[in-house]
């Protein structure tokens, strides 16, 4: 699926993955994470190789489509677990008063939204975010972007996502994965001209 591919990202930027479905895009994402294993690879964080960086200490956050909380933990238990800011939780009408609800009793936008959270303020020095705006409200993926680019400041963010819209107007640096391979893409405008959309959004 792919070949001779090369990813950077800097904390202080989000990187933003396009892709048709079946491009590579969360296989990259598992192959970086390293619960993926791709026949020639080398990831390297800081300078340092990690071979298995999910097991390796290596900084590194990885939010997977299906997601990765227990159902029988409560709300309440994954901000104190993930250290998210209580007033950061209230923000968001979807999470109100929900402190005693196990995740297994959430709604798909509910979970998807507490565990985004939990990635973007984990102690991770950089996060893979893989679909983080699906199942989400549109008033929840405008505040939750908010959220991304504060917490970038300080870390590093690759995410992939099919609402090319908001991935256009969230992220620093673009890459667009097809055939295999991985162009960076300078200009929106390329997009259109590789067919990826047929016209740029308003």
């Amino acid at each position: 699926i792919l070949n001779n591919i090369f990813l950077s990202c800097q904390t202080g930027e989000i990187v933003g993955l396009l892709g048709r479905n079946g491009s590579g895009k969360s296989s990259l994402l598992k192959v970086i994470f390293g619960t993926l294993r791709a026949d020639n690879q080398s990831v390297r964080i800081n300078k340092s190789y990690f071979s298995h960086p999910y097991r390796q200490n290596a900084g590194i956050r990885y939010l997977p489509q299906e997601g990765f909380l227990p159902g029988y933990l409560r709300l309440r238990q994954v901000e104190a677990l993930f250290q998210i800011p209580t007033e950061v939780v209230q923000e968001f009408n979807e999470l109100n008063m929900l402190e005693n609800e196990k995740i297994k009793d959430l709604s798909g936008g509910q979970k998807k939204l507490i565990e985004v959270l939990s990635i973007l303020y984990s102690d991770a020095d950089f996060m893979l975010l893989d679909e983080p705006f699906s199942f989400l409200s549109p008033v929840a993926i405008e505040k939750l972007t908010i959220h991304l680019k504060n917490v970038s400041s300080s870390k590093g963010i690759v995410l992939t996502d099919h609402m090319f819209r908001t991935v256009l107007q969230t992220c620093d640096r673009l890459y667009l994965v097809g055939s295999g391979v991985l162009r960076e893409i300078h200009e929106p405008s390329q997009l259109v001209d590789i067919g990826y959309i047929t016209q740029l959004p308003d």
